[in-house]
Protein backbone atom coordinates (compact mmCIF):
# COMPACT_ATOMS: atom_id res chain seq x y z
CA UNK A 1 0.00 0.00 0.00
CA UNK A 2 1.22 3.43 -0.97
CA UNK A 3 1.34 6.29 1.99
CA UNK A 4 0.52 9.60 0.07
CA UNK A 5 4.05 12.04 0.78
CA UNK A 6 1.96 15.09 1.76
CA UNK A 7 -0.13 13.00 4.17
CA UNK A 8 3.23 11.42 5.62
CA UNK A 9 5.05 14.56 5.90
CA UNK A 10 1.97 16.36 7.79
CA UNK A 11 2.17 13.42 10.46
CA UNK A 12 5.36 13.07 10.70
CA UNK A 13 5.53 17.07 11.26
CA UNK A 14 2.58 16.63 13.92
CA UNK A 15 3.91 13.02 15.65
CA UNK A 16 7.49 14.90 15.95
CA UNK A 17 8.74 11.52 13.82
CA UNK A 18 12.26 11.54 12.57
CA UNK A 19 11.44 11.62 8.62
CA UNK A 20 14.03 12.45 6.24
CA UNK A 21 11.83 12.34 3.36
CA UNK A 22 13.68 9.43 1.86
CA UNK A 23 12.04 6.34 3.71
CA UNK A 24 10.27 3.71 1.58
CA UNK A 25 8.46 2.05 4.20
CA UNK A 26 7.60 5.47 6.33
CA UNK A 27 4.79 3.30 8.43
CA UNK A 28 7.62 0.55 9.04
CA UNK A 29 10.51 2.58 9.58
CA UNK A 30 8.65 4.81 12.11
CA UNK A 31 7.54 2.19 14.26
CA UNK A 32 7.92 2.75 17.54
CA UNK A 33 6.30 0.06 20.17
CA UNK A 34 6.94 2.59 22.87
CA UNK A 35 4.64 5.25 21.58
CA UNK A 36 1.43 2.58 20.31
CA UNK A 37 -0.66 4.47 22.73
CA UNK A 38 0.29 8.23 22.17
CA UNK A 39 -0.09 6.82 18.15
CA UNK A 40 -3.98 5.03 19.08
CA UNK A 41 -4.83 8.55 21.06
CA UNK A 42 -3.57 11.11 18.47
CA UNK A 43 -5.77 8.59 15.48
CA UNK A 44 -8.20 9.15 18.44
CA UNK A 45 -8.55 12.57 19.21
CA UNK A 46 -7.54 14.03 15.86
CA UNK A 47 -9.92 14.72 13.20
CA UNK A 48 -8.20 12.71 10.34
CA UNK A 49 -9.02 12.52 7.10
CA UNK A 50 -9.05 8.69 5.33
CA UNK A 51 -5.89 8.89 4.15
CA UNK A 52 -4.31 9.93 7.39
CA UNK A 53 -6.35 7.47 9.07
CA UNK A 54 -4.82 4.88 7.16
CA UNK A 55 -1.32 6.12 7.57
CA UNK A 56 -1.73 6.65 11.48
CA UNK A 57 -3.23 3.35 11.00
CA UNK A 58 -0.26 1.42 9.32
CA UNK A 59 2.02 3.20 12.10
CA UNK A 60 0.05 1.42 14.82
CA UNK A 61 0.28 -1.94 13.16
CA UNK A 62 3.60 -1.91 12.60
CA UNK A 63 4.05 -0.71 16.36
CA UNK A 64 2.32 -3.31 17.78
CA UNK A 65 4.11 -5.78 15.46
CA UNK A 66 7.08 -4.49 16.89
CA UNK A 67 6.09 -5.18 20.41
CA UNK A 68 4.72 -8.51 19.69
CA UNK A 69 8.15 -9.21 18.26
CA UNK A 70 10.22 -7.78 21.02
CA UNK A 71 8.88 -9.02 23.83
CA UNK A 72 8.17 -12.50 22.38
CA UNK A 73 4.10 -11.87 22.76
CA UNK A 74 0.88 -13.17 21.10
CA UNK A 75 -1.44 -10.56 22.56
CA UNK A 76 -1.71 -7.50 24.77
CA UNK A 77 -4.04 -5.31 26.36
CA UNK A 78 -4.28 -2.72 23.28
CA UNK A 79 -5.19 -5.57 20.35
CA UNK A 80 -9.05 -4.99 21.40
CA UNK A 81 -8.78 -0.93 20.69
CA UNK A 82 -6.68 -1.11 17.63
CA UNK A 83 -9.03 -4.03 16.88
CA UNK A 84 -12.40 -2.03 17.59
CA UNK A 85 -11.02 0.26 15.18
CA UNK A 86 -10.38 -1.48 12.63
CA UNK A 87 -13.74 -2.55 12.56
CA UNK A 88 -15.52 0.27 12.79
CA UNK A 89 -13.72 1.32 9.83
CA UNK A 90 -12.92 -1.41 8.38
CA UNK A 91 -13.74 -0.46 4.32
CA UNK A 92 -10.85 2.50 4.64
CA UNK A 93 -8.15 -0.28 5.95
CA UNK A 94 -9.53 -2.89 4.17
CA UNK A 95 -5.89 -3.19 2.36
CA UNK A 96 -4.10 -3.04 5.41
CA UNK A 97 -6.42 -5.93 6.81
CA UNK A 98 -4.87 -7.83 3.71
CA UNK A 99 -1.77 -6.81 4.14
CA UNK A 100 -0.98 -8.26 7.65
CA UNK A 101 -3.11 -11.00 7.12
CA UNK A 102 -1.37 -12.47 4.73
CA UNK A 103 -4.04 -15.01 3.54
CA UNK A 104 -1.87 -16.67 1.23
CA UNK A 105 1.41 -17.70 2.99
CA UNK A 106 2.52 -20.42 5.15
CA UNK A 107 3.11 -19.94 9.15
CA UNK A 108 6.30 -19.61 8.56
CA UNK A 109 6.07 -16.39 7.15
CA UNK A 110 3.74 -14.57 9.17
CA UNK A 111 4.19 -11.42 10.51
CA UNK A 112 3.63 -11.93 14.61
CA UNK A 113 0.19 -9.85 14.26
CA UNK A 114 -0.94 -12.19 11.34
CA UNK A 115 -2.88 -14.61 13.48
CA UNK A 116 -4.72 -11.30 15.10
CA UNK A 117 -5.00 -9.43 11.62
CA UNK A 118 -6.91 -13.45 10.66
CA UNK A 119 -9.88 -12.46 13.42
CA UNK A 120 -10.97 -9.04 11.50
CA UNK A 121 -14.30 -8.88 11.07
Amino acid sequence: MILKKEIIKQLSKELLLPFTGIEQDWDIEMANSKRIDEFIKFYKESHLCDDKKVAVMSLILSSYDDLLNENNLEIDDRWNEIKSILESERIIFIDLIDYWSLSNEVEENLFRITPLMRNIK
